[in-house]
């Protein structure tokens, strides 16, 4: 395997005017404005003239005057920025963008508790800049990271609207909760979906245990810390940016039409000797039918628009925005909608400083019902599997709508799932943050940090009556109204302590901090509402309700060391001691070390004959040990349910009772995660070339599960144990290149993740965890056991077809048919165990939904204004198993089909496809290896072509720069794989990693838009 060398982009635009090219030695007054990659005006920065002496600096607005020749070329530098040249050529006006070199990007980088200059970085952290993030045509910050930093894989979570991802860093170092935990300013929060891409500034991800165990037991699975723009010194700079696009399916399955499926139903009865399907009997006459997927899909509209106004005083800055997103889905009624509201202040007073950051979101989700009790699932995947043969609309049924009848699988009518249930959600989300930093001494300083964040979910389910064919009734109108609400209180005391003595750099950190965390569940419902009525009042049938609620506190001692001497040799050194109520009283205490150790080569005299192709080459070592404490409230104690009631007696008496339900895990205790990481930082040819490349190996010990128990245990769950060990190793690599010629700036970038798991021990160390249901009926697919890596494809392999019966009855052991009911036309499957049949025994490792590795590259360019940006990502080697081809193919169930069994086996057509038989004897369709696909796949993420308007015209319309681009996202994807979207979507433990599950089905969409960036 070639690694790939993959380059960052750093996008520079240069605007030049042309002028009558002066005399020589004749000078004139050259002005223009410096910005950054946020069109924001640049303030300080350096612009002298190449080979002379003359210079200036850029004023508060960006803007500079210089006397020189207009023949000379221009150096402009500031400090974390690419110095740029320009060549003036006889022009006496122009505009500079400058952009963060790769080298000086987040040079003060976030590190948890505060901040450290990359040179001084002795962990392994990956950081994106929040301008590269809202270059993107996309609603979700987490779908613009896919395949940017190395060690992180980003999965979508669906293709519905506002569906959000799956991030797992570094691979799974656990079997619960793989999340990783978020830091948005200082504060927890449970996701970043709802965040606003235009109101972040970095995002920087703590991958070792080194960077992350400052954060101790929630720090398991890795840190994502999330730093909002702040407002800068100046007038108040305006920016509006929008965005307008149309959303189309990016892929199909195909399946037959009326009269294909007729012909394959009568085929696969006839062969099993049944009568044909009535329906069925004259397939010219029913034509193409029903295109189910055609009346559920259509093209969908996103929108984005988003306003941020910053400024500020010598004391006091701030940074306010407001954004709104609205995305129809690709199927139809689907749809999603966001409102963001962010204010965010800083105000220094002599030695105090003060702040506070306030995050406001409404999100509003239309969604999809379920299977409504039937085989199909939701609408999506029903639309795959309802017959052509059936009509839509049936306008004589209560409800409209016509539906299956007959001697058919009770497959819903998609459009009848639509539209006679309305099923919506609102989550609003509220984060805050306020801070004070009082400056004790020069050098120490106090700070305290109070956190708020309180995230509502309210859904709504308003169920109509209906009769949809001869298999769907419901007979009342009803609703169900639940919500949750989930509200965290944070308080952090730290000290803070910076000082340069000679050589000798340091930077202490202590701190004390108290976490509370309450969650309440409520639900209500009725049935027999009259039409068209949605009040829970006006219900005259039964009443239901239910709730609960739980609460959890976290209390910790924290310390962190930070040294350098010289610049060359660097240590940090970090200790934190959780305290959580989540476990009991013998083990409530974790400890939390690390240490790191850095060594900057470039810096030594002996590397001196090196340094004109190394510009710094700096060597990392880490160890850690991290926690996980993702398990439920009170699992330690004994579950007991109340209002267990029994009637007795003549009289029908009512006793009331109560009993245990679950048994009590009083010294389970946290999750360990130990990590060793080993990597280097180089720099090459003047920075030009970067290159950060990490090993690691993370061994997770004490992994909390629940351990199976007998049900005449009397327990209705299993209790949760630490019974388990797991480890992760792997390799990660990010390049980026930038250069330019004459005009033309370029860049490229790549990240390259190679991640393999094992699991060590398990239970009582025979235990086996089986997972992954690829169908309404079919069996579980994944095996999560010791020795194997988690998760891994546990099936019966299928080897070939039986084309004649001497086949079929030459595989036999010791004179008895391994399968018997097969005949010509099934498929084979392998005797592993050579015990002379077939069964469960048979089944096999068949490969690991985790991939061999996953990649992003980049590639960026600029001149005279236009820039085009290109992003690919992909992954390789993994498996996945098609839930939704093996129900297609199962001939024995009265559904549509895939098209592919228009040409299953028969005497005549020796096809790789089986025979189509109603009884299937074989189990041909049985869950195996025929329905184990290549996931391995190569999608095009991005395409974005901008143009930026000249300083000259922007003057004329009195802006400070524009910017419009168009957008294409998911452009196109290159994949074996016949599912909708190898990126799969599916949600569940991470036991169903890889299992397409076509109950839950949403195709991803293929996006093109376009927009545009004001700057006033």
């Amino acid at each position: 395997m070639k690694p790939l060398i993959l380059i960052l982009f750093i996008l520079t635009f240069v605007e030049v005017k042309a002028y009558r090219q002066p005399k020589p030695d004749v000078f004139v007054a050259v002005s223009g404005v410096v910005i950054d990659e946020n069109a924001l005006p640049l303030p300080g920065v350096s612009v002298k003239v190449k080979g002379a002496a003359a210079g200036t600096m850029t004023d508060k607005d960006g803007r500079f005057v210089l006397e020189t020749d207009a023949n000379n070329t221009l150096i402009f530098s500031f400090i974390g920025y690419n110095t740029q040249e320009v060549a003036l050529n006889g022009r006496t006006s122009i505009n500079v963008r400058m952009v963060q070199s790769a080298a000086a990007l987040s040079e003060v980088v976030v590190i948890g508790y505060g901040t450290a200059r990359r040179s001084d970085l002795t962990g392994s952290i990956a950081s994106v800049k929040g301008a590269d993030i809202k270059s993107q045509g996309v609603s979700d910050v987490t779908r613009s990271l896919q395949g940017k930093m190395p060690g992180v894989t980003i999965e979508s979570a669906g293709g519905d609207p506002g569906s959000g991802t799956r991030i797992l860093i570094r691979g799974v170092g656990t079997l619960g909760n793989a999340a990783p935990l978020y830091i948005v300013d200082g504060v927890q929060v449970a996701n970043i979906n709802n965040l606003n891409q235009t109101d972040i500034e970095s995002i920087d991800v703590l991958k070792d245990a080194s960077a992350a165990a400052i954060y101790g037991s929630r720090a398991a699975n890795g840190v994502v810390l999330i730093t909002t723009k702040s407002g800068r010194e100046g007038p108040p700079v305006v920016q509006l940016s929008a965005n307008y696009g149309q959303q189309s399916k990016a892929s199909s399955v195909d399946v037959l039409n009326a009269r294909e499926w007729a012909q394959v139903s009568n085929q696969a009865n006839d062969n099993a000797g049944f009568p044909r399907l009535d329906i069925a009997a004259n397939p010219d006459q029913l034509g193409e039918g029903t295109d189910w997927q055609d009346a559920i899909f259509r093209n969908g509209a996103i929108q984005q628009y988003n306003l941020l106004i910053s400024g500020g005083t010598e004391d006091t800055r701030y940074s306010v925005s407001g954004g709104y997103n609205d995305q129809e889905g690709i199927v139809d009624v689907t749809n999603y909608r966001r409102y963001n509201l962010r204010v965010k202040t800083e105000t220094t007073k002599g030695r105090l400083k003060f702040g506070q950051t306030v995050l406001l979101s409404r999100e509003k989700f239309v969604t999809m019902p379920g299977g409504w009790g039937g085989q199909g699932g939701n609408p999506v995947g029903s639309a795959m599997l309802m017959i052509p043969a059936f009509s839509i609309y049936d306008p004589e049924a209560i409800g409209g709508y016509g539906g299956a009848f007959g001697s058919v699988v009770n497959i819903a009518n998609p459009v009848a799932q639509l539209y006679l249930e309305d099923i919506n959600r609102v989550n609003t989300g509220i984060i805050v943050n306020g801070f004070g930093e009082l400056n004790i001494l020069p050098g120490l300083s106090y700070r305290l940090n109070l956190g708020y964040t309180n995230a509502t979910n309210d859904n709504y389910d308003y169920y109509r009556r209906h009769r949809v064919g001869a298999l769907f009734s419901h007979a009342t109108n009803d609703i169900n109204l639940n919500g949750d609400r989930n509200i965290l209180v944070l308080v952090e005391n730290t000290l803070n302590y910076k000082k340069d003595i000679g050589k000798h750099s340091i930077q202490a950190l202590a701190g004390y901090t108290y976490q509370n965390n309450t969650y309440r569940y409520t639900q209500a419902g009725r049935t027999d509402l009259p039409d068209g009525i949605d009040q829970i009042d006006a219900g005259a049938g039964i009443s239901s309700n239910a709730g609960n609620s739980t609460e959890s506190n976290i209390i910790s001692f924290l310390g962190r060391v930070i040294y350098a001497y010289d610049e060359r040799y660097l240590l940090t050194a970090s200790f934190r001691r959780d305290g959580s109520s989540r476990f009991g009283s013998n083990n409530r205490y974790g400890n939390f070390p690390s240490v790191a150790l850095g060594w900057n080569i470039s810096k030594e005299n002996f590397f001196e004959p090196l340094s004109n192709v190394f510009n710094n080459l700096k060597l990392r070592a880490s160890y850690g040990v991290l926690g996980n404490q993702e398990i439920g409230d009170y699992q330690y104690s004994a579950a007991v349910a109340s209002n267990i009631n029994y009637v007795v007696g003549t009289e029908q008496q009512r006793w009331f009772g109560a009993i245990q339900t679950a048994y009590a895990s009083p010294d389970i205790k946290w999750e360990t995660t130990k990590t060793f990481n080993f990597g280097f930082d180089a720099g090459f040819f003047d920075q030009k070339l970067n290159v950060t490349a990490d090993y690691f190996i993370k061994k997770t010990t004490d992994v909390l599960l629940n351990v199976p128990i007998p049900g005449s245990a009397g327990a209705i769950s299993n209790p949760v144990v630490n019974a388990g060990t797991l480890r992760n190793n792997g390799f990660e690599l990010g390049a980026n290149y930038n250069n330019k010629i004459g005009n033309f700036n370029y860049g490229v970038t790549a990240t390259l993740s190679a991640v393999k798991n094992k699991v060590l021990a398990l239970g009582t160390g025979s235990q086996q965890i089986f997972g992954g249901q690829p169908s309404h009926h079919g069996a579980s697919s994944t095996l999560t056991e010791a020795g194997g890596s988690i998760g891994s494809f546990y099936l019966i392999e299928a080897i070939g077809i039986f084309n004649s019966q001497e086949e079929v009855n030459s595989y036999a052991k010791n004179g008895q048919l391994i399968q018997p009911n097969a005949s010509p036309g099934d498929v084979k499957f392998l005797d592993s165990n050579d015990d002379g049949q077939i069964n469960d025994n048979d089944k096999v490792n068949l490969g690991s939904p985790f991939p061999d590795f996953e990649y992003g590259i980049g590639l960026n360019g600029s001149m005279y204004g236009f820039d085009v940006s290109l992003f690919f990502q992909g992954s390789q080697g993994n498996k996945i198993y098609n839930g939704l081809s093996q129900v297609l193919q199962s001939t024995n169930l009265g559904i549509n089909y895939a098209e592919k069994m228009l040409n299953a086996w028969t005497p005549e057509n020796h096809s790789d496809i089986p025979r189509a038989i109603s009884s299937d004897p074989n189990s041909n369709n049985r869950t195996s290896s025929r329905f184990l696909e290549n996931g391995s796949y190569f999608r095009m993420k991005t395409l974005q072509l901008g143009y930026t308007l000249k300083e000259e015209t922007s003057k004329k319309i009195k802006v400070s720069a524009l910017r419009a681009y168009i957008s294409a996202d998911n452009l196109f994807t290159i994949t074996k794989y016949t599912g909708f979207n190898p990126d799969l979507g599916r949600t569940g433990t991470i036991l169903d990693r890889g299992v397409d599950f076509g109950h839950v089905a949403y195709p991803l969409a293929r996006t093109i838009s376009l927009g545009f960036q004001l700057t006033l």
